[in-house]
C-alpha cells in the first residue's frame, strides 16, 4: 500500500532528518488526497475569528501491517452533504459539540465512533488513540460498543492536558436523530448508550 511505502521510506538512513519529515508529510497529504478527504474544514460561522474557535485533529499511525487513520466526518450530525467533508482536522466554535469519526485502515472505513465534549476557544485537541475491548476492531463481537479516545489538549500559556474521553463505536454510522442518517436510514437508539446507529428503515 502507498502508506506502507511512505512509512518505509521515512526510515531510509541516507535521508537527513528534515528531508524525511518533508517526504513523509508529503506522502500523507498525497494519501489523503487519493482517499478523498480534505486536510482541514471549518464548521459553523466562517466569519468567526480564530480566537473564537477550537481545533480538533485526527491521527495517522503506521501499525506494522497497515496504516490507521482517524478522520472527522460530521459535527453535530452535519454530514458531507451539508458542507462538512471527511477531514483530518476541523475548526469549530467553542461550546459543546458531538463529533463522528471514521476509523480507516489502508484508507478503507472499518468503524465509526462518536463522542461529545466541551471544546474551548484557542485550544487544540489532538486525538492520539482509540481504546476498546474488541479483539478485532474491523470485526467487533458486538456493535455498537463502548470505547474511549485519548486526546492531548494544548492552549497558549497553559500546560498540556491529557484526556481520556468516553466514546461509542459501531460498524454503522452513529446518530442522535433521523436527520443525522442518510435518507434511507433511521436512527435506532440503544439502551444505555449516548448514541444510536443508522440502520435501514423498516419497509
Amino acid at each position: 500500500m502507498l502508506a506502507a511505502r511512505i512509512a518505509r521510506a521515512s526510515r531510509i538512513p541516507e535521508l537527513p532528518s528534515m528531508s524525511r519529515k518533508i517526504f513523509v508529510t508529503g506522502g500523507v497529504c498525497m494519501l489523503a488526497f487519493l482517499a478523498g478527504c480534505v486536510m482541514h474544514q471549518t464548521y459553523g460561522d466562517p466569519e468567526l475569528a480564530e480566537s473564537e474557535l477550537a481545533v480538533v485533529e485526527g491521527y495517522w499511525h503506521y501499525l506494522f501491517l497497515y496504516d490507521e487513520e482517524m478522520h472527522i466526518v460530521s459535527v453535530d450530525g452535519k454530514r458531507k452533504s451539508e458542507g462538512l467533508f471527511d477531514a483530518y482536522s476541523v475548526s469549530l466554535p467553542s461550546g459543546k459539540h458531538w463529533l463522528q469519526l471514521s476509523i480507516k485502515r489502508n484508507s478503507g472505513d472499518i468503524a465509526r465512533c462518536a463522542f461529545e465534549w466541551q471544546f474551548d476557544a484557542k485550544h487544540r485537541y489532538k486525538m492520539n488513540r482509540l481504546r476498546h475491548d474488541q479483539f478485532l476492531l474491523a470485526h467487533p463481537a458486538s456493535s455498537p460498543f463502548k470505547a474511549s479516545i485519548s486526546m492531548e489538549v494544548t492552549a497558549p500559556a497553559k500546560p498540556v492536558q491529557l484526556l481520556n474521553v468516553p466514546a461509542i463505536c459501531a460498524k454503522e454510522a452513529l446518530c442522535r436523530q433521523n436527520s443525522d442518517c442518510s435518507p434511507n436510514d433511521s436512527c435506532q437508539s440503544d439502551a444505555g448508550l449516548d448514541f444510536g446507529t443508522c440502520k435501514p428503515r423498516d419497509r
